[in-house]
Order: C-alpha cells, then sequence, then structure tokens
C-alpha cells in the first residue's frame, strides 16, 4: 500500500509523537510510507518526509485548521490516508486523547464544570469554536473510515461525546522496547553520578505536566513518610519551584533529586528501583512501561485515570483506587520498600513489558488500514466487502 501518515510533529520525544515514529518505521518496512508534517528531529529512513508549511504559530487551533485543509491537498492519490491529528481528510484516524468537547464540559472524568462559565468561554473564545467544529468533522462517519484508539479509556471518553460504533474502533495499546544490554553498567554509573548507595532504595517520576501526572500527591505522600521515603528522582521540563517550596515545608528536600528534562531517560529508567506515576489523566502514557522494561516495581493510577491499567491482569503494578490520595501513595511505596515484594512486582511487569511490543502496535494499525482500503474498494464494486472488526 501507498501510505500517508499525517502527524504535525514528526519527532521522538513525547508519548502521541513516539507513538506516530515507531509505527511509521514499522509501517514502513513493508509499504510505501509518506509524512507529512511541520515539525521533524530527523529524516526518517525508508520514507518520505513532505513538509507542510507552518505560516504562523498563533493561535494554535488556526494552525490545526490550517494543517487539517493544506494535508487535505497535498496527501492524494494514496491507498490510505492514516492521521494522527484532527483533520477534514483521512481514513484512519488514530487517537491519542479523549475530546475537547469532553475536556471543556468535564465529562471525560465525571467532573461537573460550571455550566454558565462554560458557555461564556464558549461564547466568547474562537478558539472553542475552532477546535469544536474541526473535532466535529473529526468524528463524522464515512464508507472505510476507522479509528483507532491508544486505549479502552480513550475510546470510552469518545463514545460518551460522539455517536462512533464498536465496529468502527481498533485499540492499540503503545508499545516498548527491548532495554539495551548494558543496563546494569548504566545503573552503577548513573547511580555514582547521582549520590546513591547500591542498596540505597530510588523511586522514579517522569512527567512533563507535574500536576497533570500527580506530583503534587506524590511529594504529600513523601511528606507522609518522611525519613522511611526512598531517594525521589523527578524528571520533567515543568517549573519545578512550586513543588520544590512544598518538599521544603514537609522537610523532604534532602530526598528528592531534580532532574528536569532529559534526553536520556533510560539512563534514570536503569537507576531506579521503583517508579511512581499518580495520574489524574493519562490515556496511554509510555513512562510506566519503559520502567517495567528496566526493571522498576511500578506504582500507576488504576483504570478509571490511565489507559496503560488496563494491561495489568495478574499484579505486574501496584495500583491506585485515588490517585490523589497521599495516604494511598505512601502506602504504595512502603510495600515496595520490602525487596522481596519489590522483585516480585518488578519480575512481573519486566514480563508483561516484554509483550507489548511496538511490531504488536503496528500490526494493529496495519490491520486498520487494510480494512478501511478494503471497505473503500468495495465501495467502488472493486472487490467484494468484508465485515468490520468485531
Amino acid at each position: 500500500m501507498k501510505v500517508a501518515i499525517l502527524v504535525r510533529r514528526y519527532i521522538t520525544t513525547g508519548g502521541a509523537e513516539r507513538y506516530a515514529v515507531e509505527v511509521a518505521r514499522r509501517l514502513a518496512r513493508t509499504h510505501e510510507v509518506h509524512i507529512f508534517a511541520q515539525q521533524w528531529d530527523h529524516e526518517p529512513a525508508g520514507m518520505t518526509l513532505h513538509r507542510v508549511w507552518r505560516p504562523f504559530d498563533k493561535p494554535a487551533f488556526a494552525n490545526r485548521w490550517w494543517f487539517a485543509w493544506r494535508t487535505s491537498r497535498m496527501a492524494r492519490g494514496f491507498d490510505v490516508i492514516y492521521s494522527h491529528e484532527k483533520v477534514i481528510r483521512f481514513d484512519v484516524m488514530n487517537v491519542h486523547c479523549g475530546t475537547f468537547v469532553g475536556g471543556l464540559w468535564g465529562s471525560a472524568r465525571g467532573e461537573h464544570k460550571n455550566a454558565c462559565r462554560t458557555w461564556l468561554k464558549i461564547l466568547t473564545g474562537p478558539s472553542i469554536w475552532g477546535n469544536w467544529l474541526l473535532e466535529k468533522r473529526h468524528y463524522r462517519a464515512a464508507p472505510g473510515r476507522f479509528w483507532v484508539a491508544d486505549s479502552e479509556i480513550v475510546k470510552s471518553e469518545v463514545q460518551q461525546d460522539y455517536p462512533v460504533p464498536n465496529d468502527r474502533f481498533f485499540i492499540a495499546h503503545s508499545g516498548v522496547d527491548e532495554p539495551e544490554p548494558d543496563v546494569g553498567e548504566r545503573r552503577t554509573l548513573w547511580r555514582g553520578k547521582l549520590g546513591f548507595q547500591d542498596g540505597e532504595a530510588v523511586a522514579l517520576f517522569v512527567g512533563s505536566e507535574f500536576r497533570r501526572k500527580g506530583l503534587g500527591a506524590l511529594m504529600e505522600a513523601m511528606g507522609l513518610l518522611k525519613d522511611r521515603a526512598p531517594r525521589l528522582v523527578i524528571v520533567g521540563g515543568e517549573d519545578p519551584a512550586p513543588y520544590q517550596k512544598r518538599a521544603r515545608e514537609l522537610q523532604i528536600s534532602d530526598r528528592i533529586t531534580w532532574a528536569g528534562r532529559v534526553n536520556n531517560v533510560k539512563d534514570y529508567y536503569a537507576l531506579a528501583d521503583i517508579f511512581v506515576l499518580p495520574t489524574l489523566s493519562d490515556p496511554s502514557p509510555l513512562a510506566p512501561l519503559e520502567a517495567m522494561a528496566h526493571g522498576c516495581a511500578a506504582v500507576v493510577s488504576c483504570g478509571r485515570y490511565t489507559g496503560v491499567a488496563e494491561l495489568v491482569r495478574n499484579g505486574e503494578a501496584i495500583l491506585l483506587e485515588d490517585p490523589k490520595n497521599p495516604s494511598e501513595i505512601a502506602r504504595a511505596i512502603e510495600r515496595l520498600l520490602d525487596p522481596v515484594t519489590r522483585k516480585n512486582y518488578a519480575d512481573k511487569g519486566r514480563e508483561l513489558a516484554r509483550n507489548l511490543s511496538w511490531d504488536r502496535t503496528a500490526g494493529v494499525i496495519l490491520a486498520a488500514l487494510e480494512a478501511s482500503r478494503r471497505e473503500r474498494r468495495a465501495q467502488t464494486g472493486l472487490i467484494p466487502p468484508v465485515s468490520p472488526p468485531g
């Protein structure tokens, strides 16, 4: 097949962006792949990169509409158009998060936002109208049109707001890379760089949005543990000042290392024993799976908050029923301070990660692309129709 992939940022950092890159690389092994992007951090090997002009950065909604309009004209003559963006012309759409309208009204998480305030925002905000109208086009049914969700939680959130039937959805969770063979060496090296002792328990938090990822509750949990708390390394690019202030108030500053934004996150997975992510909203985060692959025992939010919990079937991680509850987080961390318990979770988590390859993810995507192509060709009488996925 000749496949057009639409993604504004073809880069290897960020969850959705990394997902797009990994899937594209695998599709390109057996198909002709063309990337349409506004930003890229490498030239895609074995693929053709089409640079989509970006005439302005702001307002963001205007650039989304521009990208949608421009690619509708550039991406012609392809067997299938596969998009990671809200666009007006596509065949298969990868959905990486809940809906804009769900976030606007609070329905995505069962919240009840003030209706008057929300309507005021709608009536006075052109960006809201722009995003809403594009999203309505995005979820409009058409022959051969399918959606791929990163997780069941994403699919459920979409279906709360738009009548997309089950037989139009595929589910393709994120994959995870096998750790490099020198994990042990990097563990020793980076523990030494950060001043950690061999037998010292180290916890890791990775997240670019501290509030949404639950860092506040994690800090409070560390405060409850006090001297029993492990060393904590925080990786992320947001302003840490408010959290550093709270750490000083809780008298836990000496137990926390602020790494900031890094390009070598795998080194931090290697040095850690425990991974903690009490996220409040995360459809399909890569970090917990990558940490498990490196042998970290994981503490993550339950399936109401994150799609990664859908994969935990046999005690591969500790799931938090209420990630806003510092006491629950503290109890989970304290359980993992026991070496035997920690090893049990680490071994199970590593086995789970081994079964979640990017090849598996790309296989689901390919099935969606083929289903779209067959259905559209059947509409023209070129081939017999096939039943949609059940």
